[in-house]
Order: C-alpha cells, then sequence, then structure tokens
C-alpha cells in the first residue's frame, strides 16, 4: 500500500475569523441528490452529494438544447465547501456515475479555491488528479527514468463503461467500486478535514501516447481491466492568521491490484490474480500470479496531476524553488522541490511542494519482502498529457468551475473560463510516483 503526500500553501488576505463550533456531516448512505443554490456559498460551510447532469439538464432546457440523449445520466459528485476569512474552498469528488448505459466509477477529484493575495489580487486556482497510470519503460530508450514518457509504454488506468466484448458470454467484472465519503469536519474555524475511499475499484487500461506533436490514445480496443483494493483521498485544510496562509495537504493511498485481466491475449481473455492464471471459465491456464507477471514485465504505477491558477489583470509564472521554470510544457525533475507560482510583479500566490516524505516502505507482493522506495515527481507536458482526449471525461467535469466562480468572485468569471478550459491550458501538470 502507498501513501503519497502534498502540500499546498497559499498567500492570502484574511479578515478577522470568526469563532466556530466543531462541525461534522454524516455520509450519505445513498446517493440521494441534493441541488446547490446560490446562498450556500454565503454560508461557512457545507457538505453535498449533488448530480451534475442535473445541471448539465437545466443548462440544456435554459439554451434550448436537446437533452434527450442524457435524461438518464447520472453523475453522483460529494461535493465540500469552506468559507473563512476571505478564503473559500469547494471539493468535488465523483462517487460513481451512469456511461452509455452502465455505470462506472472514475476517481476524480478537482479543488477549486478563491482568495485574495496580500497584495490584494483576485486569486482562482484549480488542482486535479487525472488518473492512475501503469507504464513499461522501454529500456536505454527511455526519457525520463521512472517516470512515464512518450517513449515507454503508457496506460491511463480508469473506466469509461466500453462494451467489453472480449468477454464474449461469461460475466463482465462490475465496473462499480464501493464509494465511502469521509465526511468534512472541522476543530475549529481554521482546521478542517475530508475526503473520499474507494475500495474495489475497477479500471480499464488505455493504451495512450503522450507525445506532444500527437498525442493520442486507442479508444477501440482496451488492453486490460485491472482491479485495485484501494485508492483514497485525504485532504486537510489549515488556516494560519498569522501568516495569512491556507495550507492544503492531500495525501493517497493506492492499494494493491488484486485480479488483472488481459483483453487483447488470444486466444482467450487471460485472468490474474494473487494464485495463478486463468481463463474465465476459471481452467487454470498457468502458475504465474499477478504480481509476477507485473514484476517480470516491469510495470510501474503513477499518479497524475494538474494545478491551474488565474489571476485578475495579472498573467502568472512558475518555477522551482531553484529558479527552473516549469511553463512552456518544460518537463521538469521536481521530486526533492517545489513550483511556485507568482504573479507578473514577482508576488508569491501559490506554492506546491513535493519533498513532505521523499521515500515510502512497500510490499512486495511478488518476492513477500518490504523494500523502501524513493519518489519520483516531475512537471510534464501539456499537450501530451492534458491535451489528449483520453482526458476529456475529466475535462467535462471541470463544468463545475463556473458554479463556483460565479458565486464566489463574479468578476473573475471570464478569466476563470478562458484559463481553465481545459487541462491542455493548465499551469502545469506533474507525475508522481514511487521509484
Amino acid at each position: 500500500m502507498t501513501k503519497f503526500h502534498l502540500r499546498r500553501f497559499r498567500a492570502i488576505s484574511l479578515v478577522l475569523l470568526g469563532a466556530m463550533m466543531l462541525v461534522t456531516f454524516a455520509p450519505k448512505n445513498t446517493y440521494a441528490a441534493a441541488s446547490l443554490q446560490g446562498n450556500d456559498f454565503q454560508s461557512q460551510s457545507f457538505s453535498k452529494t449533488v448530480d451534475y447532469y442535473d445541471y448539465v439538464r437545466q443548462y440544456a432546457a435554459a439554451n434550448n438544447i436537446n437533452y434527450t440523449a442524457i435524461q438518464s445520466q447520472h453523475a453522483y459528485i460529494y461535493t465540500t465547501y469552506i468559507n473563512v476569512g476571505g478564503f473559500q474552498l469547494f471539493y468535488a469528488g465523483l462517487l460513481n456515475a451512469t456511461h452509455n448505459n452502465m455505470n462506472v466509477t472514475i476517481p476524480i477529484q478537482t479543488v477549486f479555491e478563491h482568495f485574495k493575495t496580500p497584495q490584494g489580487k483576485d486569486a482562482i486556482t484549480a488542482s486535479s488528479f487525472l488518473s492512475l497510470v501503469a507504464f513499461t519503460e522501454n529500456g536505454t530508450s527511455t526519457i525520463f527514468p521512472n517516470s512515464p514518457d512518450r517513449s515507454d509504454t503508457v496506460f491511463a488506468s480508469f473506466s469509461l463503461g466500453y462494451p467489453l466484448s472480449a468477454f464474449g458470454t461469461h460475466p463482465v467484472p462490475t465496473y462499480v467500486a464501493n464509494s465511502q465519503i469521509i465526511p468534512l469536519t472541522s476543530t475549529d474555524s481554521s482546521h478542517w478535514t475530508w475526503g473520499l475511499n474507494y475500495t474495489s475499484l475497477n479500471a480499464i487500461w488505455w493504451r495512450m501516447y503522450p507525445d506532444p506533436l500527437l498525442p493520442l490514445w486507442d479508444a477501440s480496443t482496451p488492453r486490460a481491466f485491472a482491479q485495485y483494493s484501494q485508492l483514497s483521498f485525504n485532504y486537510a485544510l489549515a488556516i494560519d492568521p498569522s501568516a495569512k496562509t491556507a495550507t492544503l495537504t492531500t495525501s493517497y493511498t493506492v492499494g494493491r491490484m488484486t485480479d488483472l485481466y488481459l483483453l487483447t491475449t488470444t486466444p482467450r481473455v487471460l485472468h490474474l490474480n494473487s494464485t495463478g492464471t486463468y481463463d474465465l471459465s476459471g481452467v487454470s491456464r498457468g502458475s504465474q500470479t499477478i504480481y509476477q507477471y507485473l514484476s517480470q514485465n516491469g510495470y510501474e504505477l503513477s499518479i497524475v496531476q494538474s494545478h491551474m491558477a488565474v489571476l485578475a489583470n495579472s498573467t502568472t509564472s512558475d518555477k522551482t524553488d531553484t529558479g527552473t521554470s516549469v511553463d512552456n510544457n518544460n518537463e521538469t525533475d521536481v521530486t526533492h522541490t517545489g513550483v511556485n507560482t507568482v504573479a507578473s510583479d514577482n508576488e508569491k500566490v501559490f506554492r506546491t511542494t513535493f519533498g513532505v516524505k521523499s521515500s515510502y516502505q512497500l510490499y512486495n507482493y511478488a518476492s513477500g519482502n518490504q523494500a523502501n522506495y524513493n519518489v519520483t515527481t516531475r512537471t510534464a507536458n501539456r499537450p501530451a498529457w492534458g491535451g489528449n482526449h483520453v482526458y476529456d471525461v475529466q475535462n467535462v467535469f471541470m463544468g463545475f468551475l463556473p458554479v463556483f466562480v460565479y458565486h464566489v468572485d463574479p468578476a473573475l468569471f471570464q478569466a476563470a473560463r478562458a484559463g481553465m478550459a481545459s487541462f491542455r491550458v493548465a499551469s502545469y501538470l506533474y507525475n508522481l510516483q514511487p521509484r
């Protein structure tokens, strides 16, 4: 099991903080969708499960757009909102959705923030989890060791409701993971925690080609179907009135892969688990376990994230602590450093640090031993990754941005819509993985 930690700091202008009692929101046992109202964003906090397609249908109806095709579609999203001292945070995490008449679970997560810098600039940021990525390196031709790049064999790992004809008449593994809401809680008005935990997460491996000149993915042939025991997102927000900062610490827990269906093997689909290799009828086809297969073929796992920032009446730039630019699609190793977002007048607006935890002790299920692994983190080329159509679903998820921006800072609406239209125009993207 792997845990990743990220820490993000914002320099913010804080007004007087009011006292607050302990607030706890109980998770919903069923996804009965609530609705977001304009006055919700005037409150100090809220936590709701909403249906994203309700807003799509409302928009379509208001603009005379036919929405028959999505009449029965649903995308249940866990949302939380914190509004303290002039700082607002809005979180959206997908619980599950319907797609092509199938139920799917895609662990999409985005955190939107609005604040004023110490010099009074209005700022909007969005930080998103795009997907898990499985990859193998192609020997000496790899460009970035221990990190997925265009020379490697790369698979984006999430479900899109593809009709898996390779399974024939055999039962297809369920797409729907178990999603457990981690309630929004606060010990005082300055310290908040919440999150989302997925268990038995099933995901298709889609072959993608992160080439900035020709970003492609093979949408016609899913290569594998994997099940992960756990994928958890835990968030902790700490606001420091004296230092005028807000710090969001994000922790990811990635569990082990328990099952892998190889969909392009002939003459049959092969199913690997902890006991061996089988066909879909359960007949043994070999003793190789899933862990032996992954180890012998050199598979590694990575997390793909993005960060966007927009200021009113100012541009931004992003540099490492040593001054190396990560703008203009630069691919830079940021493992033991951070990325600072500054305004055109060099006022520091935002910082992401990747050095919170530089090594992890992981259990190797192939050998039965534990070992220490370091972490590799690098910024990624935006057109190659954010501009790849494999992430179109994640781009659609950014549709919650207008709801948030319109209610917390209408004057920033147009700038935010242009500056956060898709991950292709993100300030930077980055890959994070143990090595």
